[in-house]
C-alpha cells in the first residue's frame, strides 16, 4: 500500500527458496526502506546475558541464511546434475582454522581442474566449518554442480585425508538438513569475527518480496495445502506478533506446476 507520504506500507512478506515457501504476517507492518526503531544508543557497555542473547541472534541468522541459500541452489544447476553432499576430514589433528581454511581452497582449486580441465571457478557449493570433539576442523559442503566422480577421486584430489559422501536424495528441506551442523559448538574463539559458513560466487538467491494483507491471502490460497510443514506464531520487538507458515512443494503431488505458478505470482509482484 503506497501512503501519501511516498512510502510503502507491507503486511507481510514472502521468501521464496527453492522449493520452500515462507510466509511472515506481521501485526504491526513495516515500511518500504526499513522497520521504524527508536534505534537508541547504549552506553557502551554490555552484560554477559545480552552477549549470549546476540550470539544467539547471530547464529539464528547464520542458519536462515544458509537454510535458504542451500534451498535456493540444490538441484538447480542442470539437467540430470544433481547436488552432492561431502565431509572432508583431515587425518592430522589439523586445529588452526587459517591453515585448514588454505588447504580447503587448495582442494577447490584442484576439484575444478580436475573436472574442467582448466583453472577456473565453475564449482558451485557452500560450506559449513565444524570442529570435532578433538579441536580438528573438517568441513560440510554442499557441492550443487559436481557431475558424478567417485569417492576415492574426490579423496585423492582432497589429499589431506578422509571423505564421505553422505546421501540426501530423500531429504526434502536439505537446507535444514545442512544447518544442524551449524549448532553452538560453532561459537568457538576461532571463529571470532569469522563466518562458520562461506559460498561460492554467483550462486542463485532466494526471492523476496514484501506484500500486503490482500496479496499475502493471494498467495496462500495459490499453494497446496498438504505442502505446509510448519505454522506457528511469535513475538518481535518492533513488528508484533508475526505469524509464520512454511510450504515445501517438493512433497506436494502437483509440485510442478504449484512452483511455477507461485514463482510467477511473485516475479510479477517484484521478486528479481
Amino acid at each position: 500500500m503506497r501512503l501519501s507520504s511516498g512510502l510503502y506500507h507491507y503486511d507481510g512478506k514472502v521468501v521464496k527458496s527453492g522449493d520452500v515457501i515462507e510466509i511472515y504476517k506481521y501485526e504491526k507492518g513495516v515500511f518500504k526502506g526499513g522497520i521504524n526503531k527508536s534505534g537508541r544508543a547504549g552506553n557502551g557497555s554490555i552484560t554477559d546475558e545480552e552477549k549470549e542473547k546476540n550470539r544467539n541472534v547471530v547464529l539464528t541468522r547464520a542458519r536462515r541464511n544458509l537454510r535458504r541459500i542451500i534451498n535456493s541452489n540444490i538441484n538447480q544447476w542442470g539437467d540430470g546434475v544433481t547436488s552432492k553432499f561431502v565431509t572432508l576430514t583431515f587425518k592430522d589433528n589439523v586445529t588452526d582454522l587459517d591453515e585448514a581454511n588454505y588447504e580447503y581452497r587448495q582442494f577447490i582449486k584442484r576439484l575444478n581442474y580436475k573436472v574442467y580441465g582448466k583453472r577456473c571457478s565453475n564449482l558451485k557449493y557452500s560450506a559449513v566449518v565444524e570442529f570435532q570433539e578433538r579441536g580438528a576442523v573438517h568441513y560440510h559442503v554442499i557441492f550443487y554442480n559436481l557431475p558424478y566422480i567417485k569417492s576415492n577421486v574426490i579423496e585423492e584430489v582432497w589429499g589431506n585425508g578422509f571423505v564421505k559422501i553422505n546421501k540426501i536424495d530423500d531429504i526434502d528441506n536439505v537446507g535444514a538438513y545442512i544447518c544442524k551442523y551449524l549448532t553452538e559448538n560453532n561459537d568457538d574463539s576461532r571463529l571470532k569475527g569469522r563466518k562458520s559458513y562461506f559460498n561460492s560466487r554467483g550462486l542463485k538467491k532466494p526471492i523476496e518480496v514484501y506484500l500486503d494483507y490482500d496479496e499475502l491471502e493471494n498467495i496462500k490460497k495459490s499453494l497446496p495445502g498438504q505442502a505446509m510443514t510448519y505454522k506457528g506464531e511469535f513475538n518481535n520487538e518492533y513488528l508484533g506478533k508475526i505469524e509464520y507458515e512454511q510450504y515445501n512443494l517438493s512433497i506436494s503431488v502437483n509440485k510442478d506446476s504449484d512452483n511455477v505458478n507461485t514463482a510467477g505470482r511473485m516475479q510479477e509482484m517484484g521478486g528479481p
